[in-house]
């Protein structure tokens, strides 16, 4: 694979927050039950235990999101595509759905979790902001998420051409002609010639660009991602140790996994 001009990837951390870690410790309680209508008998435990099963989702949606990162960042790469499944360009059309389709489901699975943690009682599929601002989600975390849509508007409006109206993004200058050029290395004979911009066709070339797009894209969109997960978590994190605390308080089992913990800072900044 070529280095030219290779962007350093970004990795996506799935559980580098204290709210996370917290939750995931406190989970272990679910060791004491053999059913959910038994844990269901101890309100603190299923709290703790519905909070983990749907952060679970979320962190597992967002380290999913490294699964794009590794078709974006090919290496190694075979040195002949006629060998590969795919050609080039279908690779990166591959690449590019599953990061938006990832990178904007992040979202839903955060408002999934918000609905868990303020025990606001809808069905996730219900769980959209709108639903959540009627049955009293905060102002706070309602403008948190609200900026959140806001930034990832661009990707979430790609997302819905291809989906919804199979409109694809070009990946070069003339991207008919780097198509084609990929389909004829795919099939083992190669295309020469100029593209309709008097460039010598160099599949390369051609595939080297799309990649630094992709590339940068996906960097500047995951960063952004893992800090705005970041504030919400802290948000998050200090109203299920309020909730949290109450139902430990009231509870005579003696089952709870762990007593109160300050989760309101960030463990680490992206």
């Amino acid at each position: 694979m070529p280095s030219a001009r290779m962007r350093t990837r970004h990795l996506l951390p799935s559980d580098s927050h204290v709210f996370v870690g917290r939750i995931f410790d406190l989970s272990i309680v679910a060791l004491h039950f053999d059913s959910f209508d038994e844990l269901s008998k101890y309100p603190d435990c299923k709290y703790a235990i519905q909070v983990n099963h749907w952060l679970s989702g979320l962190v597992q949606r967002v380290e999913s999101l490294n699964m794009a990162g590794n078709l974006i960042w090919p290496n190694p790469m075979s040195a002949t595509w006629n060998d590969m499944p795919i050609s080039r360009h279908e690779w990166l059309t591959v690449a590019m759905d599953v990061f938006l389709l990832r990178y904007v489901s992040v979202i839903d699975c955060a408002l999934i979790l918000a609905n868990e943690v303020f025990e606001i009682g809808l069905s996730p599929e219900k769980c959209t902001l709108n639903n959540l601002r009627q049955r009293g989600l905060p102002r706070e975390l309602s403008q948190y998420f609200s900026q959140m849509l806001n930034d990832q508007e661009t990707l979430r409006l790609e997302r819905n051409q291809r989906i919804h109206h199979g409109s694809e993004r070009p990946f070069t200058k003339d991207d008919a002609t780097f198509k084609m050029a990929s389909m004829f290395e795919h099939r083992g004979s190669g295309l020469t010639g100029r593209d309709r911009f008097g460039r010598e066709i160099n599949i390369e070339r051609f595939f080297r660009e799309a990649l630094d797009v992709l590339q940068r894209d996906f960097n500047r969109a995951t960063r952004r991602l893992v800090k705005q997960l970041n504030g919400l978590y802290d948000l998050l994190g200090v109203e299920f140790e309020s909730r949290f605390a109450a139902l430990v308080s009231a509870a005579t089992h003696g089952l709870n996994a762990g007593g109160r913990s300050q989760v309101g800072d960030r463990s680490s900044e992206a």
